[in-house]
Protein backbone atom coordinates (compact mmCIF):
# COMPACT_ATOMS: atom_id res chain seq x y z
CA UNK A 1 0.00 0.00 0.00
CA UNK A 2 1.50 3.33 -1.04
CA UNK A 3 0.53 6.94 -0.63
CA UNK A 4 2.30 10.26 -0.91
CA UNK A 5 2.06 13.89 0.12
CA UNK A 6 4.23 16.99 -0.03
CA UNK A 7 5.60 19.16 2.76
CA UNK A 8 7.72 22.19 1.91
CA UNK A 9 9.53 23.77 4.86
CA UNK A 10 10.20 27.49 4.68
CA UNK A 11 13.46 27.99 6.55
CA UNK A 12 14.17 30.89 8.83
CA UNK A 13 10.65 31.30 10.18
CA UNK A 14 8.72 29.54 12.89
CA UNK A 15 5.73 27.66 11.65
CA UNK A 16 2.34 29.13 12.48
CA UNK A 17 -0.68 26.84 12.48
CA UNK A 18 -3.17 29.18 10.83
CA UNK A 19 -4.01 32.83 10.34
CA UNK A 20 -2.67 35.55 12.61
CA UNK A 21 -2.81 33.70 15.92
CA UNK A 22 -0.01 33.98 18.44
CA UNK A 23 0.44 30.27 19.12
CA UNK A 24 3.37 28.87 17.16
CA UNK A 25 4.92 25.44 16.93
CA UNK A 26 8.68 25.49 16.68
CA UNK A 27 9.03 23.42 13.56
CA UNK A 28 12.28 25.18 12.74
CA UNK A 29 13.87 23.86 15.92
CA UNK A 30 12.68 20.34 15.13
CA UNK A 31 14.03 20.42 11.59
CA UNK A 32 17.33 21.82 12.83
CA UNK A 33 17.64 18.61 14.87
CA UNK A 34 16.14 16.44 12.13
CA UNK A 35 17.10 17.86 8.72
CA UNK A 36 15.52 14.82 7.07
CA UNK A 37 12.12 16.26 8.02
CA UNK A 38 12.63 19.35 5.87
CA UNK A 39 11.15 19.87 2.41
CA UNK A 40 10.07 16.58 0.83
CA UNK A 41 8.08 15.98 -2.30
CA UNK A 42 7.11 12.31 -2.04
CA UNK A 43 6.48 11.45 1.61
CA UNK A 44 5.42 7.84 2.11
CA UNK A 45 3.95 5.68 4.90
CA UNK A 46 6.41 4.50 7.59
CA UNK A 47 8.48 7.67 7.13
CA UNK A 48 8.53 10.24 9.93
CA UNK A 49 6.41 13.35 9.42
CA UNK A 50 6.11 16.67 11.24
CA UNK A 51 3.06 16.50 13.52
CA UNK A 52 1.65 19.34 15.63
CA UNK A 53 0.22 18.37 19.02
CA UNK A 54 -0.89 20.14 22.16
CA UNK A 55 1.24 19.68 25.28
CA UNK A 56 0.86 21.56 28.55
CA UNK A 57 -1.31 24.18 26.89
CA UNK A 58 0.99 24.95 23.96
CA UNK A 59 1.49 23.62 20.47
CA UNK A 60 4.65 21.70 19.76
CA UNK A 61 6.08 19.92 16.75
CA UNK A 62 7.03 16.26 16.98
CA UNK A 63 8.37 13.69 14.55
CA UNK A 64 5.98 10.78 14.14
CA UNK A 65 5.97 7.64 12.06
CA UNK A 66 3.28 7.91 9.40
CA UNK A 67 1.25 4.76 10.03
CA UNK A 68 -0.26 4.46 13.50
CA UNK A 69 0.90 1.71 15.86
CA UNK A 70 -1.62 1.37 18.73
CA UNK A 71 -0.18 1.18 22.22
CA UNK A 72 -1.53 -2.35 22.63
CA UNK A 73 0.18 -3.77 19.53
CA UNK A 74 2.46 -6.77 20.04
CA UNK A 75 5.95 -6.79 18.51
CA UNK A 76 5.96 -8.83 15.34
CA UNK A 77 2.20 -8.36 14.88
CA UNK A 78 1.93 -4.71 13.92
CA UNK A 79 -1.24 -3.70 12.06
CA UNK A 80 -0.91 -2.79 8.39
CA UNK A 81 -2.37 0.05 6.33
CA UNK A 82 -2.95 2.35 9.29
CA UNK A 83 -1.82 5.59 7.67
CA UNK A 84 -5.46 6.66 7.11
CA UNK A 85 -8.30 6.72 9.65
CA UNK A 86 -11.85 7.04 8.33
CA UNK A 87 -13.83 9.73 10.11
CA UNK A 88 -16.88 7.47 10.40
CA UNK A 89 -14.91 4.82 12.28
CA UNK A 90 -13.02 6.98 14.75
CA UNK A 91 -15.48 6.70 17.63
CA UNK A 92 -16.21 2.96 17.38
CA UNK A 93 -13.14 1.21 16.03
CA UNK A 94 -10.82 -0.44 18.54
CA UNK A 95 -7.92 0.86 16.46
CA UNK A 96 -8.94 4.52 16.50
CA UNK A 97 -11.23 5.04 19.50
CA UNK A 98 -8.49 5.72 22.06
CA UNK A 99 -6.35 8.08 19.96
CA UNK A 100 -9.49 9.91 18.77
CA UNK A 101 -10.43 10.71 22.35
CA UNK A 102 -7.05 11.46 23.90
CA UNK A 103 -4.38 12.17 21.27
CA UNK A 104 -5.16 14.27 18.22
CA UNK A 105 -2.71 16.18 16.08
CA UNK A 106 -2.28 18.05 12.83
CA UNK A 107 -0.08 17.04 9.90
CA UNK A 108 0.93 19.90 7.62
CA UNK A 109 1.11 19.53 3.85
CA UNK A 110 1.38 21.68 0.77
CA UNK A 111 -0.57 19.09 -1.18
CA UNK A 112 -1.06 15.39 -1.79
CA UNK A 113 -1.10 12.98 -4.69
CA UNK A 114 -4.08 10.99 -5.88
CA UNK A 115 -4.39 8.70 -8.89
CA UNK A 116 -7.15 9.34 -11.42
CA UNK A 117 -8.27 6.58 -13.79
CA UNK A 118 -9.29 8.28 -17.05
CA UNK A 119 -8.84 5.03 -19.01
CA UNK A 120 -6.89 1.84 -18.31
CA UNK A 121 -3.96 3.79 -16.88
CA UNK A 122 -3.62 5.75 -13.64
CA UNK A 123 -2.80 9.43 -13.98
CA UNK A 124 -1.20 10.90 -10.84
CA UNK A 125 -2.71 14.22 -9.81
CA UNK A 126 -1.17 16.73 -7.44
CA UNK A 127 -3.93 18.20 -5.26
CA UNK A 128 -2.93 21.55 -3.77
CA UNK A 129 -4.59 24.80 -2.59
CA UNK A 130 -5.40 27.31 -5.32
CA UNK A 131 -3.90 30.13 -3.27
CA UNK A 132 -0.78 28.27 -2.19
CA UNK A 133 -1.52 28.12 1.53
CA UNK A 134 -0.51 25.21 3.73
CA UNK A 135 -3.08 22.49 4.41
CA UNK A 136 -3.71 21.22 7.93
CA UNK A 137 -4.75 17.56 7.95
CA UNK A 138 -6.56 16.25 11.03
CA UNK A 139 -4.60 13.36 12.50
CA UNK A 140 -4.68 10.96 15.44
CA UNK A 141 -1.61 9.52 17.09
CA UNK A 142 -0.45 7.03 19.69
CA UNK A 143 2.72 5.95 21.50
CA UNK A 144 3.99 2.38 21.43
CA UNK A 145 6.92 0.77 23.24
CA UNK A 146 8.87 -1.73 21.17
CA UNK A 147 10.74 -4.81 22.32
CA UNK A 148 13.84 -2.70 23.01
CA UNK A 149 12.01 -0.36 25.35
CA UNK A 150 11.99 2.47 22.82
CA UNK A 151 8.93 4.72 22.50
CA UNK A 152 7.62 5.06 18.94
CA UNK A 153 5.21 7.91 18.27
CA UNK A 154 3.06 7.34 15.19
CA UNK A 155 0.09 8.96 13.49
CA UNK A 156 -2.65 8.50 10.91
CA UNK A 157 -4.28 11.13 8.70
CA UNK A 158 -8.06 11.34 9.06
CA UNK A 159 -10.10 11.05 5.87
CA UNK A 160 -13.65 12.06 5.07
CA UNK A 161 -16.01 11.83 2.11
CA UNK A 162 -14.87 13.65 -1.02
CA UNK A 163 -16.39 16.98 -1.99
CA UNK A 164 -17.76 17.49 -5.51
CA UNK A 165 -14.38 18.61 -6.84
CA UNK A 166 -12.47 15.68 -5.38
CA UNK A 167 -15.12 13.09 -6.26
CA UNK A 168 -14.07 13.26 -9.92
CA UNK A 169 -10.72 11.78 -8.80
CA UNK A 170 -11.46 9.74 -5.67
CA UNK A 171 -14.34 9.11 -3.26
CA UNK A 172 -12.40 10.22 -0.17
CA UNK A 173 -10.16 13.10 0.82
CA UNK A 174 -8.23 14.27 3.89
CA UNK A 175 -10.12 16.10 6.61
CA UNK A 176 -8.72 19.62 6.21
CA UNK A 177 -8.95 21.97 9.19
CA UNK A 178 -9.01 25.76 9.34
CA UNK A 179 -7.90 28.13 12.10
CA UNK A 180 -11.00 27.59 14.23
CA UNK A 181 -11.27 23.85 13.82
CA UNK A 182 -7.53 23.31 14.39
CA UNK A 183 -7.96 24.85 17.84
CA UNK A 184 -10.90 22.61 18.67
CA UNK A 185 -9.21 19.48 17.30
CA UNK A 186 -6.04 20.07 19.33
CA UNK A 187 -7.86 20.98 22.55
CA UNK A 188 -7.39 18.01 24.94
CA UNK A 189 -10.42 19.17 26.90
CA UNK A 190 -12.65 18.32 23.96
CA UNK A 191 -13.46 14.63 24.12
CA UNK A 192 -17.11 14.45 23.00
CA UNK A 193 -17.19 12.47 19.76
CA UNK A 194 -20.06 14.42 18.22
CA UNK A 195 -18.31 17.77 18.61
CA UNK A 196 -15.15 16.44 17.04
CA UNK A 197 -16.75 14.56 14.17
CA UNK A 198 -18.86 17.58 13.25
CA UNK A 199 -15.72 19.42 12.09
CA UNK A 200 -14.43 16.58 9.91
CA UNK A 201 -16.17 17.80 6.78
CA UNK A 202 -15.20 17.80 3.12
CA UNK A 203 -13.32 20.96 2.18
CA UNK A 204 -15.07 23.63 0.14
CA UNK A 205 -15.05 22.99 -3.59
CA UNK A 206 -13.12 26.19 -4.33
CA UNK A 207 -10.17 25.45 -2.02
CA UNK A 208 -8.16 23.00 -4.13
CA UNK A 209 -6.93 22.46 -7.67
CA UNK A 210 -5.68 19.31 -9.38
CA UNK A 211 -2.53 19.24 -11.53
CA UNK A 212 -1.61 16.20 -13.67
CA UNK A 213 1.99 15.24 -12.88
CA UNK A 214 4.57 12.72 -13.98
CA UNK A 215 4.28 9.04 -13.17
CA UNK A 216 7.75 9.45 -11.67
CA UNK A 217 5.89 10.03 -8.40
CA UNK A 218 4.86 6.36 -8.46
CA UNK A 219 8.36 5.44 -7.26
CA UNK A 220 9.35 6.28 -3.71
CA UNK A 221 12.91 6.68 -4.98
CA UNK A 222 11.97 9.96 -6.66
CA UNK A 223 11.75 12.92 -4.29
CA UNK A 224 12.33 16.28 -5.94
CA UNK A 225 10.45 19.46 -6.77
CA UNK A 226 10.06 18.36 -10.37
CA UNK A 227 7.36 15.93 -9.24
CA UNK A 228 5.03 18.93 -8.87
CA UNK A 229 5.39 20.09 -12.48
CA UNK A 230 2.35 19.80 -14.71
CA UNK A 231 2.65 17.31 -17.54
CA UNK A 232 0.57 16.55 -20.63
CA UNK A 233 0.12 13.06 -22.07
CA UNK A 234 2.55 11.55 -19.61
CA UNK A 235 3.61 8.01 -20.45
CA UNK A 236 2.06 5.37 -18.14
CA UNK A 237 4.36 3.91 -15.51
CA UNK A 238 5.60 0.34 -15.90
CA UNK A 239 4.06 -0.56 -12.54
CA UNK A 240 0.41 0.49 -12.37
CA UNK A 241 -0.21 -0.93 -8.91
CA UNK A 242 0.25 2.46 -7.24
CA UNK A 243 -2.55 3.24 -4.81
CA UNK A 244 -3.54 6.72 -3.77
CA UNK A 245 -2.93 8.31 -0.43
CA UNK A 246 -6.55 7.85 0.57
CA UNK A 247 -7.29 4.59 -1.28
CA UNK A 248 -7.12 2.47 1.88
CA UNK A 249 -9.49 -0.45 2.25
CA UNK A 250 -8.41 -1.04 5.86
CA UNK A 251 -9.19 2.45 7.18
Amino acid sequence: MCGAFVYVYVGGVRYQIMGNGTERAEVGDLIARRPDLGSRFNIRPTQDVVTIVSEDGRRVAKPMRWGLIPNWAKPGKLPRSTFNARDDRLADSGMWRGPFKRSRGVVSANGFFEWKKPDRSKQPMYITPKEGETLQFAAVYDSWINEHGETINSCAIVTTAANDFMSTIHDRMPAILDEETVSLWLDPATTEAGSLQSILLPASNDLLKAIPVSTRVNSYKNDDRGLLNEVVNDEPADDQRQLGLFDNQSE
